[in-house]
C-alpha cells in the first residue's frame, strides 16, 4: 500500500516485504547543518569548543554516522539529557532535524539521530550495533545525563526504538514512538526497571486506523509497562504533526529517569549502597570505541577496578567515598595508568546528579580527588 503526500514536500512511499519493519515515506527537507565533527579517533574538543547545532559524526566500527544536534545555549559544562531518534523507512535522519532541533531547545538535551544500514527500514545490517555506538560516541563527546538517555523515533523507527529498549538491557529511561506499527514483545529484558512510553498517532494514519494502537496498548498493559499517548484526529502517519507534538514526547523522556537505585552488570558498578553508578567509554587513537569493564574479584562497597582491551589488562581504579563527616560531600576519587581517551561518569541515582571526568587521547591520565563531588549527604 501506500499513502497521499504533498509532491511539494514529499517523496512517493511503497510498501516492501521487510525482515521487521512496515515501509513509510518521509519528508525530504530538513534542518540546514553546522559544520561537520571529524571521525572520533580524533583527539576530542574542549566542551566550549564543541559545535552547537547539527553536525555529523561518523561511526567507523559501523560504517554508518549519525547527527548530533548541541543546543546553542549549552553552558559547556552541564550534563544534558540525550535522545535517541531513529528515522522511518525512506528518509536519512537529515530528514528530521527540521522536527527535532526546536523541541531540543525547548526541553534542553542532546538529540543524536543514526542513518539505519538500509533505508528500507530498521532491523537489517547491524543497527544494533550502530544504535549502542551512536550512544556510547556521544558519551565520549560531552558530558551526558545517563539517568536520562531515551529512545524515540518514526513509523519503523519507532518500532524499533521500543523493540530495542525492551529487547535488551540497554538502560534507556524511556520511550517515544510516533506513527509506530505493531510488534510483538514477549517480555522486558530488564526486569528491575521497565521504562514507560509515550505514543503519538494521528487519527488517519493506517497504524492507528488498523489496531496496531489498540495492540500495543494491550501489550504494554499485559507487560506492567507504564504508558501514555497522544492522539491527534486529523493528522496522519507522516509530517506535519501538530506543532507541540515532538516537543510533548520529549518533555516526557526527559521528565523520567532510569531507576531510582543502581543495577549493576558488567559494566557498571554501584558503589556506596549501591546509589552512585560508575560507567566508562573509551576510545584509542584509531577510533574504535568501547565501556569499561568491571573486574569482578576487584569490586566493593566503595571501589571498582575496570578494564577497557583485556581482563587481565586491568586500567582504573575508581573510589566513591563518603566524604559528610568532614565536609558534607561524597568523594570522587580515581587512578588511571593509560593514556586513552576516557569519560568516567558517575551518577547519582536517587537525584540524578552527574559529574564526568575526561582524559584527552594522548596524554597521561591524571589522578582524580574530587573531595566535592556530590552534596548527597543526609
Amino acid at each position: 500500500m501506500s499513502w497521499k503526500h504533498d509532491p511539494a514536500r514529499w517523496r512517493p512511499g511503497r510498501s516492501l516485504p521487510v525482515a521487521f519493519f512496515l515501509l513509510s515515506q518521509l519528508m525530504v527537507g530538513g534542518g540546514a547543518r553546522a559544520a561537520a565533527l571529524p571521525d572520533l579517533g580524533a583527539v576530542k574538543p574542549a566542551a566550549s569548543a564543541v559545535t552547537r547545532g547539527w553536525q555529523q559524526v561518523n561511526l567507523p566500527s559501523t560504517g554508518s554516522y549519525f547527527d548530533l544536534y548541541v543546543p546553542p545555549a549549552w553552558d559547556g559544562t552541564k550534563a544534558l539529557p540525550l535522545v535517541v531518534f531513529l528515522h522511518g523507512s525512506g528518509s536519512p535522519p537529515e530528514d528530521y532535524e527540521a522536527f527535532l532541533f526546536p523541541a531540543a531547545d525547548t526541553v534542553q538535551c542532546l538529540v543524536a539521530a543514526p542513518r539505519a544500514a538500509s533505508l528500507v527500514g530498521w532491523g537489517t545490517g547491524n543497527d544494533d550495533q550502530t544504535v549502542a555506538a551512536t550512544v556510547s560516541a556521544v558519551e565520549a563527546m560531552l558530558p551526558v545525563d545517563v539517568a536520562r538517555v531515551g529512545i524515540a523515533g518514526h513509523s519503523s523507527g519507532g518500532a524499533f526504538a521500543y523493540l530495542t529498549a525492551y529487547g535488551t538491557v540497554s538502560r534507556y529511561n524511556a520511550v517515544f514512538s510516533m506513527s509506530a506499527p505493531f510488534y510483538a514483545v514477549s517480555s522486558v529484558a530488564d526486569p528491575a526497571y521497565k521504562a514507560p512510553i509515550h505514543m503519538y498517532y494521528g487519527t488517519t494514519d493506517p497504524n492507528y486506523t488498523g489496531g496496531a494502537y489498540a495492540e500495543l496498548q494491550q501489550q504494554w498493559e499485559t507487560l506492567g509497562v507504564s504508558w501514555e499517548s497522544d492522539v491527534e484526529a486529523g493528522f496522519g502517519h507522516n509530517p506535519p504533526w501538530p506543532s507541540d507534538t515532538v516537543a510533548k514526547g520529549f518533555q516526557f523522556l526527559l521528565s523520567k529517569s532510569y531507576g531510582t537505585t543502581c543495577v549493576p552488570d558488567a559494566s557498571h558498578a554501584c558503589l556506596q549502597t549501591a546509589r552512585f553508578r560508575v560507567s566508562l567509554t573509551w576510545q584509542d587513537s584509531a577510533g574504535h570505541t568501547g565501556v569499561g569493564s568491571l573486574v569482578p574479584a576487584a569490586v566493593s562497597s566503595d571501589s571498582a577496578v575496570l578494564w577497557f582491551f583485556d581482563p587481565s589488562n586491568w586500567e582504573m581504579l575508581v573510589k566513591v567515598l563518603d566524604g559528610c563527616g568532614l565536609n558534607q560531600r561524597i568523594w570522587v576519587f580515581a587512578a588511571a595508568t593509560t593514556n586513552v581517551q576516557y569519560m568516567l561518569t558517575i551518577t547519582d541515582t536517587v537525584t540524578g546528579q552527574v559529574k564526568s571526568y575526561q582524559n584527552a587521547g594522548g596524554q597521561t591520565a591524571a589522578v582524580i580527588t574530587d573531595t566535592n563531588a556530590f552534596a548527597s549527604c543526609p
